[in-house]
């Protein structure tokens, strides 16, 4: 009766999470499966520390431990970098790829630039799928959603040929809205998308081991939660007297511009990659290539309101190469090693329309404010990375490691803004300009150094310090180009901890101490029409605990908490989007029903938020939070069919996220903006193994 060994690849080798001087939190497969959960917004709230705030522009802003990329600027690289299968995925847009026939998740907190790479100064996401098997089997699951009618499907089946093992896997999420637009009828969002996987695995002499991997993903969001919240000055009931201002499951909204009168977002791409690994003595070569591209198309009706008075269309290509080279030595010995080359070519194009409307007397001084511009941003960049990083043992139960990455990083850019209804309004707020070159090249040693104690065979203490890097660049979001450049943004985190197994390896106990600054924070702030990006210091200290205890062959029982306390540091305000306490409580039970080889499993997750704040400032504060999802199920000894009653959010609980509007005349919480999170659910859920 132990807990299982749960291997991980953060440090581009496998290894057991127990045995790793980092702070990681594993999510199971299973887990994503039995709880349905289907994106990484829905990931975040089982992860203590890990935080997405939703925004309009369906953007991931992502925070590890009360710090991260704020998401208004499309060209920002991130501070939390998302890896599927091994490759980087180098735009915010790709957090929106779908969660299925995962075998895990990987959370790793902390500065992690000097081995999976230069954007990873908070942490990293890695999602790792699931790998063909040698026989021939599979699974299908399918859950139905009583409240508002929705249906989710995935599956995968494996088939094994005499060249090698394939793996075929596929997802469907049809989800429909619950909040409803009582100007048009609609109720939103909705969401459908569909993904096929292909992953082929193909031994290569007696060495050599080749993974091929495709993955194509459609995805259409239909409408938005957000809403007028706050209308303290009547600016909106004199612009619209059909809006009823409120933060509820009703809104009065409308754009002429979308599929039904709502906004649409739009996106469809693909992935592939190729992993080859061959041994060399004692030694492992990899090289790992990947390419990635997408394509979405966006309709954001950016009053919130039912006129068209502001509303803003976005066309955005992406398409990435990327080249990785790695050496890595066997892990016995005094002295091991990991090395390797990295390279990565990406091209960006945004289109980006803002339609202006405003009926007197919104006017921008005694201008109207009507007109519309579109904006056309291109960059190109090239990324070449060097790294190492080596562990070397000191006596028989110490050990020190060393990481270093030198990166060279340039970035080409063209800015251009075209009128295409042109009034003296937009041109104050929107100038035309002219295609304007912008370039910039930079270089940042990436490091860490990390000292680790092996009490004894269940017992660990380390002491880690790394410095890592996110590249400065462009901001499309500013009017001018001159004031498109920001500086490459630097964290220094330290950390302590402790990592036990107990019980006889029936229980682990994990604790750790954090402390991140950063001088040069970017941060983002919504101007009304745009987004304004600047760079101020910020702090953020406290502790992470785990643990898990298989308490009889039928009960496990698991915890984990984190307390953050993230700072701006000249105004000592609380960073936006960061609970103090943030916590998981999990429980699984499985006991045999009496009836035949009938058993039944209940599945029990409790995750809790603090109060938080979702704007600088210290502006609207979030009460706190508790999501209790339950999975009640029932199956046979063998374990190759499940039927399962599961509930989600059962305290039916909200999440809002809101933030001023200035454009009319919000600035100090007067006329806000705000979006709801999913109610409670109830679902059906089947599934099969053959």
């Amino acid at each position: 009766m132990i807990l299982e060994e749960v291997i991980v690849t953060a440090q581009k080798r496998a290894e057991n999470v127990q045995v790793i001087p980092v702070t990681i939190n594993v999510m199971p497969g299973d887990e994503i499966e039995n709880f349905r959960i289907r994106t990484i917004v829905d990931l975040a709230s089982y992860i203590p520390g890990l935080a997405i705030l939703p925004t309009p522009q369906n953007l991931a802003n992502i925070t590890i431990r009360g710090l991260g990329t704020g998401a208004g600027n499309e060209t920002y690289d991130q501070s939390v970098g998302l890896f599927i299968d091994g490759v980087y995925a180098g735009r915010q847009r790709e957090f929106q790829a779908s969660l299925f026939d995962v075998d895990r998740i990987e959370i790793i907190k902390g500065t992690q630039n000097s081995l999976l790479g230069k954007n990873t100064s908070l942490g990293a996401i890695s999602v790792v799928s699931r790998k063909p098997g040698e026989d021939l089997s599979g699974y299908i699951q399918v859950d139905y959603e009583f409240e508002y009618d929705s249906f989710y499907s995935s599956g995968a089946v494996d088939l094994p040929t005499d060249v090698g093992a394939f793996r075929l896997a596929f997802n469907h999420v049809a989800e429909q809205g619950y909040v409803r637009n009582n100007f048009n009828g609609n109720t939103v969002p909705e969401r459908d998308q569909t993904t096929l996987r292909l992953t082929g695995l193909f031994p290569i002499g007696h060495y050599g081991e080749l993974t091929l991997g495709y993955q194509y993903d459609d995805l259409e969001i239909h409408g938005d939660t957000f809403q007028i919240a706050e209308d303290q000055n009547g600016i909106i009931a004199l612009l619209d007297s059909a809006v009823i201002p409120g933060l509820n499951l009703r809104k009065q909204a409308f754009t002429s511009f979308g599929k039904q009168g709502e906004s649409r977002d739009k996106q469809s791409g693909d992935r592939a990659y190729l992993n080859y690994e061959h041994l060399l003595a004692n030694h492992t070569l990899t090289a790992l290539t990947g390419l990635s591209n997408y394509d979405n198309k966006r309709v954001i009706d950016s009053d919130f309101t039912t006129g068209d008075y502001l509303s803003v269309l976005v066309d955005q290509d992406f398409s990435q190469f990327t080249q990785e080279l790695r050496l890595t030595s066997a892990d016995t010995g005094r002295f091991t090693y990991i090395a390797g080359l990295f390279y990565l070519d990406s091209d960006f194009d945004l289109d980006d329309t803002q339609d202006a409307a405003f009926p007197p007397p919104f006017t921008l001084g005694p201008f109207p404010l009507t007109g519309a511009s579109l904006k056309d941003y291109h960059q190109d960049t090239r990324v070449i990375s060097v790294f190492g990083q080596g562990t070397l043992e000191i006596g028989n139960s110490w050990q020190a490691t060393l990481g270093l990455r030198w990166t060279d990083e340039e970035k080409d850019a063209v800015f251009a803004n075209t009128h295409l209804r042109s009034s003296p309004g937009i041109g104050i707020i929107s100038p035309e300009v002219e295609p304007t070159p912008l370039e910039r090249s930079e270089d940042n040693l990436d490091g860490s150094i990390n000292l680790q104690w092996d009490v004894s065979d269940v017992a660990m203490l380390y002491a880690s310090w790394a410095r890592g890097s996110k590249s400065g660049g462009f901001s499309a979001a500013v009017s001018l180009p001159q004031d498109a450049e920001y500086d490459t943004e630097e964290a220094n985190t330290t950390e302590a901890g402790v990592k036990l197994q107990l019980a006889g390896g029936a229980a682990i106990l994990n604790l750790a101490v954090f402390r991140t600054e950063i001088d040069d924070f970017q941060v983002v702030r919504f101007t009304g029409l745009g987004f304004e990006t600047t760079t101020i210091p910020v702090e953020s200290e406290g502790l992470e605990f785990e643990s898990q205890w298989v308490m009889s062959p039928e009960l496990m029982f698991a915890t984990s908490v984190t307390y953050t306390d993230a700072t701006e540091k000249n105004s000592g305000d609380a960073m936006p989007g960061s609970p103090d306490w943030s916590a998981n409580i999990s429980v699984h039970y499985e006991h045999a029903l009496g009836l035949g080889e009938l058993r039944w499993r209940l599945d029990g997750a409790l995750n809790y938020l603090d109060e938080r704040y979702t704007d600088r400032n210290e502006k609207f504060l979030i009460d706190e939070t508790t999501l209790f999802d339950l999975r009640l199920a029932l199956l046979p000894a063998s374990g190759n069919w499940e039927l399962a009653l599961l509930g989600r959010n059962l305290l039916d609980d909200e999440i809002s996220f809101e933030f001023d509007y200035p454009i009319f005349g919000g600035n100090d919480e007067s006329t806000t903006v705000a979006g709801l999170n999913r109610p409670l659910t109830i679902a059906v859920q089947g599934r099969y193994h053959f």
